[in-house]
């Protein structure tokens, strides 16, 4: 009986763990988003590199989530309406991601916060470990935090909610799958070196930060917290919108085995890019400016802006 008991017990758990990892969440991000219902805290903080006006405010949903939003476009309103992107950047950057194209075209640009109050910068691996949970609920709610957002730009009286892109950079990749695959009315969505499989992408970053033996553990580990994000689950569910993906050749925070994962998991129509480049950073003015102008001009060829 004994063992009868024990075999149930793992059978039980099994099939929790199986469901867990096949869940659809998209759901849940939704619920989380809830429905914009104020819009304040608006201020004005300068102006981008292209004399667009940079404006902080707080979107305040009816789920009781608060997202902060950096917003960087025209000062006046010449009455047309515009497409617009939300910028998706690293976790270390944040809603500072609309500052820094040098130059924008005619987009109303936006870029989110990440929900999460912990520290961002000098984590090792074990760091990370240790931080999973309160990652973990900041993860969720980051694709609800762009949900949001798209509200907010939809009701924009300057914005076409017809030409709303998400553009996902780096570590910000899977939310901006989760959030796309979400909400249908995004016109599509460009992903700039970013990747699936989150446990191939952690071993490769951080497995030099802690002994060999240990990274396919913890690497493991990571991809079942973060299973419900996992991008290559959702990303087929972006067509028939357009997507576009970017990526280096020398990227050393996402292997190349994780781009083509992302890559074949979507459906057409998708665009895939190479450069013969390293994974981009925020201060890197002319590798930044190349991945906007080919953002850029896939969106105008495919009736984006």
């Amino acid at each position: 009986m004994g063992c009868l008991v024990a075999l149930a017990v793992v059978l039980v758990g099994a099939a929790g763990l199986w469901g867990y990892r096949r869940q659809d969440y998209r759901p849940l991000f939704a619920r989380e988003a809830g429905e914009l219902v104020a819009v304040r805290d608006s201020t004005g903080i300068g102006y981008g590199p292209d004399g667009k006006l940079v404006t902080d405010v707080t979107l305040v949903s009816d789920s009781g989530l608060e997202v902060l939003l950096r917003v960087r476009a025209a000062e006046r309103s010449d009455g047309e309406l515009r497409p617009a992107i939300i910028l998706m950047g690293g976790f270390r950057t944040g809603r500072r991601a609309a500052e820094i194209p040098p130059e924008t075209g005619d987009l109303v640009v936006a870029s989110v916060e990440y929900p999460y109050h912990g520290p961002r910068r000098g984590l090792s691996g074990w760091d990370w470990v240790r931080r999973v949970p309160a990652l973990r609920e900041a993860a969720f709610e980051t694709p609800a935090a762009l949900l949001l957002a798209t509200q907010y730009l939809y009701a924009r009286q300057d914005v076409d909610p017809s030409r709303v892109t998400i553009v996902g950079v780096s570590l910000g990749v899977p939310f901006t799958v989760a959030a796309v695959a979400t909400d249908r009315r995004v016109s599509g969505i460009a992903l700039l070196h970013g990747g699936g499989d989150i446990s191939t992408i952690f071993a490769h970053a951080y497995g030099d930060r802690m002994p060999a033996r240990l990274v396919p553990v913890v690497a493991t580990l990571v991809e079942w917290a973060m299973a419900p994000l996992e991008p290559t689950r959702y990303v087929e569910a972006i067509a028939p919108r357009p997507l576009l993906m970017v990526n280096a050749t020398g990227d050393a925070l996402i292997p190349h085995e994780s781009v083509v994962a992302l890559y074949d998991a979507a459906r057409e129509p998708k665009r895939l890019v190479w450069f013969d480049s390293a994974h981009v950073a925020r201060n890197e003015t002319e590798a930044i400016a190349e991945l906007m102008g080919v953002t850029l001009q896939w969106m105008e060829i495919s009736g984006l802006r």
